[in-house]
């Protein structure tokens, strides 16, 4: 894209692996049965609650705690996503999305626009974030006091980035959050999170890298 500047990221299920490609071995880590927590877009039958995020009839914070409460109920006190740390979420990023990183920057600006990573990532993730060095800034929302897909989290980020909106390519595995990067006036991409490889050949060609 010719018209492009700058790619903005998002982080959780795009630059790693979901906590639904991880819950066969969370399930086994915690002694919860096999098959109780939802798998969402790898659900082999759709999974209406997941669906209702995607599009946005649902809010995802609320999701993870009702998944986090399902879960609870075979671990009373299991907190998910520190499970997942301690299975080494860290060090688990996606290899095609990070050599894809790698290759954008020959090329392009590169930024993060998260909804608070620190579930994901823990408390001060920001200073020891493993792939802080492919980016020149991450945007929190908690920095800008609004949440994605709100027209005004894009806004927000364009300008701290010192960018056109038309000159972003936003990615991220919710299309909730493409529609309002859209909305916003930056290109949108979303990403797949059930074919990986598939998604980052499409960025590569639309981002013309080969």
């Amino acid at each position: 894209m010719t018209d492009i500047d700058l790619v903005l990221w998002d982080i959780g299920q795009v630059l790693y692996q979901s906590p639904f490609e991880r819950f066969d071995e969370l399930e086994a880590y915690a002694g919860i049965p096999h098959g109780t927590l939802p798998r969402g877009p790898f659900a082999a039958e759709r999974d209406p609650a997941y669906d209702a995020v995607d599009s946005g009839e649902r809010d995802e914070p609320d999701y993870w705690r009702d998944i986090e409460a399902l879960a609870q109920r075979s671990v009373p006190g299991l907190h998910i996503y520190d499970a997942l740390r301690d299975l080494g979420w860290q060090g688990r990023g996606r290899p095609v999305v990070l050599a894809l990183l790698a290759d954008i920057a020959a090329r392009y600006r590169q930024a993060v626009l998260t909804n608070d990573a620190t579930k994901f990532l823990g408390v001060g993730w920001r200073d020891t974030w493993e792939y802080a060095g492919h980016f020149e800034r991450i945007v929190d929302s908690l920095d800008i006091d609004v949440r994605k897909p709100d027209v005004r989290a894009f806004a927000a980020s364009v300008e701290l980035l010192g960018v056109e909106p038309s000159r972003v390519l936003f990615v991220d595995d919710l299309t909730v959050n493409v529609e309002g990067a859209r909305a916003a006036g930056l290109h949108g991409f979303r990403f797949d999170t059930t074919d990986p490889s598939a998604s980052v050949a499409a960025l590569r060609d639309l981002l013309g890298l080969g």
